[in-house]
């Protein structure tokens, strides 16, 4: 028996890959017709490199695609392309040296299609969840102008400081949200199993009780014998957010506090502010048409309030208007910002002037992002502070009381 490696589409048409085990390269081919798979390409591998694809394929089959995938698959085919190699042997070459299996199937499509006679943009778009709008984009343009490769380098770059971006913000949430399950869990710890030994203890002595004792011993009876009706509201909050969000309005809500929220909504507008200025800069600079850059902005922008103001602007494109006219009477664009672009758009240097700004966007968010930790920290740590020392005191209100009048 030998082992071929083969591809083939399915009958839904899509194109997969695999390995059967038969006799003869025509025993394989029957085999996998009358699994209903059209053979594309079949050849014999060694038993040695089966095993080890079989091997890889098992450690691999459940990769999901990340955006480091993208960015390193842009690197490379920008490289390749640069040195000249032609795009089907460079696409071919990236689908075999991808090392996630799930991405792999991505390339082969893309692969496929381009050496069917079909644009690199056009095989892109048909993978929008791997592949972002604006690399779509910049791919079509650089399509226009002969300059893929160094498009391929930018969108390389620009995706990289995208990832960077939102580690960024990741990072300056996760400590909020870090210590605000730690005071969760200490508060329910002492009500749960704590506050229970206290409260035999008051209860053997006869003690009055004072008002903030009274409060912890019901949120402790609520806790341990309630506790179905805790869970069951907080599964209906999580339940009630996520389908908030999935409308118009409770989306519309939920931006619009992020905008608003004390410390954390500067830190939101400037986030996406940075994004929409890189995203336009970037195609601007690749000779994007200025109506397509704003589409790509407001795909790339995910808040209802921002979403608004791009299809503001465009309708003012439409109509004959500049971009800055319409940013200027906006209370999400800062009047700086605003400045600068009508300056650019009157000197000619949009694209120039929308890279200074984008450069400028991305070094006050990095100082946002250290503001707003250096903020919750302290602020965390009192609220911790503070919930801790009610629930010492309230525990030691009824001793003293008790102790007082075992004095008296």
């Amino acid at each position: 028996m030998a082992t071929f490696r083969y591809k083939a589409r399915d009958a839904r048409g899509e194109l997969i890959a695999g390995m059967v085990r038969a006799a003869t390269v025509a025993e394989a081919g029957a085999m996998l017709r009358g699994e209903g798979k059209f053979v594309v390409n079949m050849d014999e591998v060694s038993e040695r490199e089966a095993h080890k694809a079989e091997g890889g394929h098992k450690r691999r089959a459940d990769g999901r695609i990340k955006r480091d995938d993208v960015i390193t698959f842009a690197h490379q085919l920008s490289a390749m392309v640069e040195t000249g190699v032609p795009l089907s042997e460079a696409l071919e070459c990236a689908v075999e040296q991808c090392a996630n299996a799930a991405f792999a199937e991505v390339l082969q499509d893309v692969s496929e299609r381009v050496q069917g006679g079909g644009e690199l943009s056009s095989a892109l778009r048909a993978h929008p969840k791997t592949f972002p709008p604006i690399m779509v984009s910049l791919v079509a343009a650089s399509e226009l102008s002969g300059t893929m490769g160094t498009m391929l380098e930018r969108i390389s770059g620009y995706l990289t400081k995208e990832q960077q971006t939102t580690r960024k913000i990741k990072g300056a949430l996760t400590y909020p949200v870090v210590l605000l399950v730690m005071i969760t869990l200490v508060t329910v710890a002492l009500l749960v199993w704590v506050l229970p030994k206290f409260t035999q203890i008051f209860a053997q002595r006869g003690a009055a009780l004072p008002a903030p004792t009274k409060l912890l011993i019901f949120l402790s009876d609520a806790l341990a014998h309630h506790w179905y009706y805790w869970i069951a509201g907080l599964v209906a909050a999580v339940g009630g957010y996520i389908y908030a969000g999935k409308t118009e309005r409770g989306r519309r809500v939920i931006d619009g506090a992020k905008l608003k929220a004390p410390i954390l909504g500067e830190l939101f507008r400037k986030l996406y502010l940075t994004r929409s200025m890189r995203t336009m800069g970037t195609m601007i600079e690749a000779g994007v048409p200025i109506l397509d850059m704003i589409q790509t902005a407001r795909e790339v922008t995910v808040n209802a309030w921002y979403q608004d103001l791009w299809d503001d602007l465009d309708e003012r494109l439409q109509r004959g208007g500049q971009l800055s006219d319409g940013m200027f009477e906006s209370p999400l664009i800062p009047r700086a910002v605003a400045q600068m672009i009508y300056a650019g758009e009157k000197g000619g240097r949009l694209g120039k002037t929308m890279d200074k700004i984008a450069t400028f966007t991305e070094s006050e968010f990095d100082e946002q992002v250290k503001t707003t930790t250096n903020m919750i920290e302290p602020l965390m740590t009192a609220a911790m502070g503070i919930i801790i020392g009610f629930v010492a005191i309230a525990l030691l209100l009824p001793i003293f009381t008790v102790g007082t009048v075992a004095s008296g």
